[in-house]
């Protein structure tokens, strides 16, 4: 008997027959294999970590593995969330080089408990690092075959950026059975910045003549823009009507969202915090990540010559900007008409397209998860994702996307899940990997109840939301 046969077979039995017990009393919540429909390859034997480094680094890349006690063969390979090359505001936090295995470390330990493998990794560079996280999990993926064993089945997953890696890396390898790519800006490179673009045109136009959009010199120049422009939002907010008014526009185009982590929109006192707590945080991808992107691609990719403000805004919007600033609205959407528009350099353009767009091509099952109210990687992204698989494809038999939203009301205590970039439950996370895993085993879709039982977990709580439905992307920017 080789000694992978005789470890597996040296793990005692009662710990198999345990494991089965909880597998068919909390299926929904873990993931677990039902009675009946279990792998007959599972147990599979593996090298564990006492035998080989489950931790250090690949070509000067940290990863981390974590492994179960009994394997049923499944690997969950994780791509993290996008992470700056640079303190990132509004708190500028020291960039993490950390290597996780899974969104949070609950979700971690209940998968591992369920019985799968998992391996994540940090990349080579942080940043705007799509190729590099690509690269990773190609890397990690070959390591754990060679040295932890050979999987059954692998599932890619991850979130942010790591979600647009994941579905790159399920879109070209061969080893890869199942996707699951979680708030991910699947819409591509240039649609998402040309977006951020609008919100700065806008603050520059209405609040911030000499602010600087393009052409950052060096992060310190970058963050210095950030932070005056953080200054004048806040004065802003106690200016007068027509200051006010002039911030809310801008945080009503790009086709952003009125809910943040932190801040309802149950009354127009608590939206207009939540749409400060968006104007902060997407002026961190329009300048301080702008910087590193241009750096990538030599240059400017964004534009907005083709957008047209004026349809961005709702009814809703005018309504309550004409309550805080009678008549205002159409002198500040003149002056965003008027003033000159930002071209893209071709160039740069077309190698900011060249890092990695998703396209659509679907190869295995993808279940995709976003928070209706994400002003990051806006939900419209799943639209533009979900109409392109339709067309290169003919078909989204093997696509899924659901949505998960907040309470109505959380001002003050913030948002337990639905609203913010990447606001999931563990609960979630764990429910999005079991109805993965038995979409691959049964090739049978799950249903918006097993969906919902699974994500709702132990902890009965979920803004899992069958009817939600995401906007378009702006029209008259629409993505192909």
């Amino acid at each position: 008997m080789s000694l992978l046969a005789r470890k597996a077979a040296s793990r005692p039995l009662p710990r198999i027959i345990a494991l089965s017990c909880v597998i068919t009393l909390i299926l929904a919540v873990s993931g677990c294999t039902a009675a009946g429909d279990e792998d007959p390859t599972a147990p599979r034997s593996f090298r564990d970590c006492e035998e080989i480094a489950c931790s250090g680094e690949i070509e000067g890349v940290r990863y981390q593995i974590r492994l179960p006690q009994v394997w049923n063969g499944t690997l969950l390979l994780y791509s993290h969330e996008f992470r700056s090359a640079d303190p990132f505001p509004p708190a500028f936090a020291e960039p993490r080089t950390d290597a996780p295995v899974a969104g949070d470390n609950g979700a971690a330990n209940r998968l591992l408990e369920a019985g799968y493998a998992l391996a994540g990794s940090s990349w080579s560079k942080n940043g705007y690092a799509i190729r590099e996280g690509v690269q990773a999990g190609q890397q990690l993926y070959d390591f754990f075959r060679r040295t932890v064993g050979a999987p059954t089945r692998t599932y890619v997953w991850g979130e942010s950026m790591g979600g647009v890696v994941t579905e790159l890396l399920a879109e070209r390898e061969d080893w890869v059975d199942g996707a699951l790519p979680m708030c991910a800006t699947l819409a591509g490179t240039n649609p998402n910045f040309d977006l951020a673009l609008d919100i700065a045109f806008a603050f520059k136009t209405l609040l911030y003549p000499e602010m600087k959009l393009t052409g950052f010199t060096s992060y310190a120049d970058a963050k210095a823009t950030w932070t005056e422009m953080r200054s004048r939002a806040t004065t802003a907010l106690s200016s007068g009507p027509d200051t006010l008014g002039r911030l809310m526009l801008v945080s009503a185009l790009g086709n952003q969202v009125w809910k943040s982590r932190k801040h309802d929109d149950a009354t127009i006192e608590s939206r207009i915090q939540a749409g400060m707590d968006i104007l902060f945080e997407v002026m961190g991808y329009a300048t301080v990540v702008r910087y590193d992107l241009e750096q990538r691609v030599g240059g400017n990719p964004s534009t907005n010559v083709t957008a047209k403000y004026g349809q961005r805004v709702s009814a809703k919007e005018k309504e309550e900007m004409n309550f805080i600033n009678p008549g205002g609205l159409p002198g500040h959407l003149a002056e965003l008409e008027q003033a000159s528009r930002i071209a893209a350099d071709p160039a740069a353009r077309k190698a900011a397209d060249a890092l990695g767009d998703p396209t659509g091509k679907l190869r295995v099952p993808t279940l995709t998860v976003h928070t209706g109210y994400d002003a990051t990687a806006i939900v419209q992204n799943e639209t533009v994702f979900g109409n392109r698989a339709l067309r290169t494809t003919g078909r989204t038999g093997d696509l899924m996307q659901i949505y998960t939203t907040p309470p109505p009301k959380y001002t003050g205590k913030g948002a337990p899940y639905g609203a913010g970039h990447c606001n999931f439950t563990t609960d979630e996370r764990v429910g999005a990997v079991s109805n993965l895993d038995r979409w691959v085993r049964t090739g049978t879709r799950p249903t918006l109840v097993d969906l919902g039982i699974a994500m709702r977990g132990t902890s009965k709580a979920t803004g899992f939301d069958p009817v939600f439905i995401p906007g378009q992307w702006p029209a008259e920017r629409e993505v192909q």
